[in-house]
């Protein structure tokens, strides 16, 4: 079979590949596995009596798709797709079908518990909330008392649901409130950050669209205008949190001819359905855009339409080109260490990155000729590597020049065009609280914000925070270096993590693990409170001093928005009362606030907690306050009966019929306010809207020029020019501190316009590490599994199912306890077997070929050592589905060690934590993101 990649695939090896999701059905998953997994309830479906319907968002993965469930006597008896909501569009995958396992499973933290053993024993005693919540308020107030409220860090994991948990902690006077974006994918959205004021690009195929017709009516569009997308690290069919891409490109590439495009080490299942497959060597997509954006360059030709690759109009709504395009130039005549070649040309890319220099040319000809089209890099790849910025400035800039930048089936920067929630709610207006501090010898007053261990420390660049360095402030703590507390040091002792699971997640796990045991001179544990809130018990745990139980998503209120292409918000309600002696978000921010103020705290009132939010109706009423916050632009007009460029502000239908206050001072039109009643009366969505063309407006004598709104940079224009650096380099002028990742690569300050440095532990790309080539042959990448993460291992509806080759049927025979649902709706644990090969665990993903030449088979046990002298364990597992020297794991699929992860707690003894191989003083260099994705290492038989 030809698969247009330099290498062959056979038709047996194909069908392999691409049969593995229905695999499923093989491997004895029980008569009820489909139970529950059912499309939007038929139009017209009776609801039964004595059945509740209930409008939520999912959890089970960060797609939060929306969800109807049907609740009897208090229980969950039946889940469906919400059609009310175009995110999902009636949709309901397998894993939020499977959600009640989840729920009901009899691994949830079920009520408090306190630490009796030492860190990381897993030795707890029950104890009532009062008496958690006394224990946790007392030593925030001693922490406060001596070393400030800045010594104690709030992460919320996710951001879903995390605004209780921010507010709380912003009052009690801490700016170090973080989520996961940081140990997520920052490298990738930083080119949308910079020139566009946003954060993720993704393919317009989003359907149905709610779009403004000729006559003025408003219709859902499902019409895919997109003729070519192509994913770079990126496997909407697997691992997204972005849904509609998979229905989506799907969509178009049947009913608009789409052709897609894969680029990836691994033939995923994305890669299986695409017209081309591009193994690409890890940590060279960079390469690959710089050679794309040469050719189209040097090949555009605005007179040969089959050469007309640049949209010059481009330039009409930009500022900073000639600089950005003289500063990519200049590397053209250099010539490269690695391979003597000149940069960026197809010769030097194609050595770099594996792929033939013909196909690199057919790319680049393909996005430069086809229109409309998309460029979309991922999470895994180039989010991982050291040097993603790079090429998500490069990805932006070639969306950008070839005029596919926001227009029907191109690109959109989804982070800007959904619709703002949080408002007041979230608290961050405490940050602007001034606090005096001694700072060598003298009192300083300024605002809590700049207090910020990494805005104003190491990492000023890092607008999402750097998680990933949290165990080296653990262990040091945290100097300013800039702002008026230069030269302020404090350290951390406490951690409160919710939700998250950085011990598994957070960078290489044994550093973690080393940081939250250190114990200073006298014997105390140097960050003296650590405090896990969470449905699970998970790893980070195990090193908890309290842990606190949640209330699972079905259990609590609030909202969802997962970048959609238009500004849509629905409802995550709560569809059952929480379960044991769980709490919701709003309960627990109130128990410790109110105890914080009983204990004297005098920056916690009543009047902001308690007093104030006495409902989590009252709370999410208030992060809907400010929706849809966004503009009357683009084309069609969303509300041609309201005046253009104004900020939008209340539900659909009152803007729609005209029920509004218009301010023309504020330039804003203010309707009736979105609230939770509303939603509920409307399936639990509103929905806005949809424009394209949103940079721009048409003016009668000059035509199209800039709207002066929007994107949302500081010149209200894309910025080939890095505006959004000088704030940082101002900072670095006052203070004459250049951050530690600057130095890195060479730099004294942060660029104006495009820039480039290597990757490291990349011996085909980096001179420093060709010395270990030869005695460690392979790369080590990482991918999802379902992206359900934990919830996939936990529930055996989804742990039955394999995927890609990194979650595979290759367990030994266990005995464990599930839980399973009868007709009906009604759930039962029951005991069972699982005999080898009917589980799937995490695997070490390997060429067959590479396999061979060591003497492997699959399912043999092997061991991955890498330079540093850390080594995993783990059964792999030989396909022709990825790159020769190439491995892959999935993202915290083995080692897993926490007893509270279920049936796969009992595979942790032959699956592979991939994180043990990360390097953790290696962090991006702008944003200190880990690179999960960079390493290299050798396999030997066990």
């Amino acid at each position: 079979m030809e698969n247009k990649t330099g290498f062959t695939l056979s038709r047996r090896t194909f069908l392999k590949l691409s049969g593995t999701l229905a695999a499923g059905a093989s491997l004895g998953l029980g008569s009820n596995y489909l139970w529950g997994l059912r499309p939007a309830r038929a139009t017209g479906e009776p609801v039964p009596d004595g059945v509740q319907v209930k409008y939520t968002a999912c959890a089970m993965c960060p797609s939060e798709c929306g969800l109807e469930m049907w609740v009897k006597d208090g229980k969950l008896i039946k889940i469906y797709g919400n059609e009310a909501c175009p995110y999902n569009n009636g949709a309901c995958c397998a894993k939020g079908a499977a959600s009640a396992q989840l729920v009901y499973s009899p691994e949830r933290v079920k009520y408090p518990m306190i630490r009796e053993g030492e860190r990381g024993e897993g030795k707890f005693r029950r104890a009532t909330w009062e008496e958690a919540i006394d224990y946790i308020a007392r030593k925030m107030v001693a922490i406060k008392k001596e070393y400030g409220a800045e010594a104690i860090i709030m992460d919320t994991g996710d951001v879903t649901d995390r605004d209780q948990y921010w507010r709380l902690f912003f009052a009690f006077g801490t700016p170090n409130c973080v989520e996961h974006g940081s140990i997520c994918d920052t490298p990738r959205r930083h080119g949308p950050k910079l020139m566009l004021g946003g954060k993720r690009i993704e393919p317009d195929v989003m359907r149905p669209v709610l779009v403004r017709q000729p006559d003025g009516s408003l219709q859902k569009d499902y019409r895919y205008y997109s003729k070519l997308i192509i994913y770079v690290g990126w496997n909407p069919f697997v691992a997204t949190r972005i849904n509609y891409e998979n229905r989506g490109t799907v969509g178009a590439k049947v009913e608009n001819g789409c052709k897609v495009i894969v680029v990836d080490p691994a033939h995923t299942n994305t890669a299986a359905q695409a017209d081309m497959w591009l193994p690409i060597r890890p940590g060279t997509d960079p390469d690959l855009f710089a050679a794309m954006l040469r050719y189209i360059l040097e090949n555009d030709n605005p007179h040969d339409p089959n050469r007309r690759y640049i949209d010059w109009q481009f330039k009409n709504y930009s500022l900073g080109w000639e600089e950005f395009e003289a500063a990519f130039k200049s590397w053209w005549s250099r010539l490269d260490p690695i391979n003597n070649l000149p940069y960026y040309s197809l010769e030097w890319a194609a050595n770099r990155t594996g792929l033939p220099k013909e196909k690199i040319a057919e790319v680049a000809h393909l996005f430069g000729i086809t229109k409309p089209a998309a460029l979309v890099w991922g999470m895994q790849s180039p989010g991982h590597h050291y040097n993603g910025y790079v090429a998500s400035i490069l990805g932006t800039a070639l969306n950008i020049i070839t005029g596919n930048f926001d227009v029907p089936g191109g690109a959109i920067d989804t982070e800007i065009t959904k619709a703002s929630k949080g408002g007041k709610a979230t608290g961050k207006d405490f940050k602007k609280r001034k606090v005096i501090r001694l700072v060598n010898g003298q009192e300083i007053e300024a605002e809590i914000e700049k207090l910020h261990m990494d805005a104003y420390g190491d990492w000023p660049a890092a607008w999402d925070d750097v998680v990933g360095d949290y165990p080296r402030r653990f262990l040091e703590g945290v100097t300013i270096n800039y702002g008026p507390f230069k030269g302020y040091k404090y350290p951390i002792k406490g951690f409160f993590i919710r939700t998250g699971n950085p011990v598994i997640t957070g960078s290489a796990t044994w550093k973690w693990q080393e940081a939250l045991t250190a114990k200073d001179g006298n014997g105390e544990y140097k960050v003296s409170l650590v405090v896990a809130i969470d449905s699970l018990f998970l790893e980070t745990g195990l090193y908890a001093d309290v842990i606190l139980p949640e209330a699972s998503f079905v259990e609590r209120m609030s909202l969802s928005d997962i970048y959609p292409s238009h500004p849509v918000l629905y409802l995550r309600d709560e569809v059952i009362k929480p379960l044991h002696e769980c709490k919701t978000p709003t309960e627990i921010m109130n128990m410790l606030a109110r105890r914080l103020a009983e204990l004297g705290d005098p920056d916690i009132k009543g009047s902001d907690f308690w007093e104030k939010y006495r409902t989590q109706e009252d709370f999410v009423n208030e992060m809907l306050a400010p929706a849809p916050g966004y503009y009357n632009i683009g084309e069609p007009l969303p509300y041609p009966n309201l005046p253009y460029g104004y900020k939008l502000i209340g539900t659909p239908d009152s803007l729609e019929a005209g029920r509004v206050k218009i301010d023309h001072d504020k330039k804003e039109v203010t309707g009736e306010l979105l609230t939770v009643k509303w939603l509920r009366e409307h399936q639990g969505v509103a929905v806005w809207p949809m424009s394209w063309y949103r940079y721009r407006k048409f003016d009668p004598e000059k035509g199209y020029v800039p709207n002066g709104i929007w994107p949302p940079t500081d010149s209200k224009l894309i910025e080939f020019k890095f505006n959004r650096y000088e704030q940082y380099n101002k900072l670095i002028d006052e203070s004459g501190v250049i951050p530690l990742g600057l130095r890195q690569v060479g730099f004294d300050r942060y660029p104006s316009t495009f820039y480039w440095f290597e990757t490291k532990w990349n011996p085909y790309t980096n001179p420093k590490y060709q010395k270990y080539a030869a005695e460690y042959p392979f790369q080590l990448i990482c991918g999802r599994v379902h992206h359900a993460m934990s919830g996939t291992q936990m529930v055996p509806w989804l742990s039955e199912t394999p995927v890609e080759g990194t979650w595979m049927p290759l367990n030994n025979s266990f005995q464990y306890n599930i839980v399973d649902a009868k007709s009906g709706g009604q759930y039962m644990t029951v005991p069972h077997t699982f005999k080898p090969g009917t589980w799937c665990v995490g695997t070490i993903m390997m060429n067959i070929e590479d396999g061979k030449k060591l003497g492997l088979k699959t399912g043999d046990m092997v061991v991955v050592t890498n330079p540093l002298g850390k080594e995993v364990r783990g059964k792999v597992f030989l396909t022709e589905g990825i790159r020769p020297g190439v491995i892959k794991m999935g993202f915290g699929t083995g080692g897993r060690f926490s007893s509270g992860l279920g049936a796969t707690y009992h595979q942790r003894e032959y699956t592979p934590n991939h994180n043990e191989l990360v390097d953790p003083d290696y962090l991006t260099p702008i944003m200190g993101m880990p690179t999960y994705a960079d390493m290299i290492v050798k396999i030997t038989k066990a």
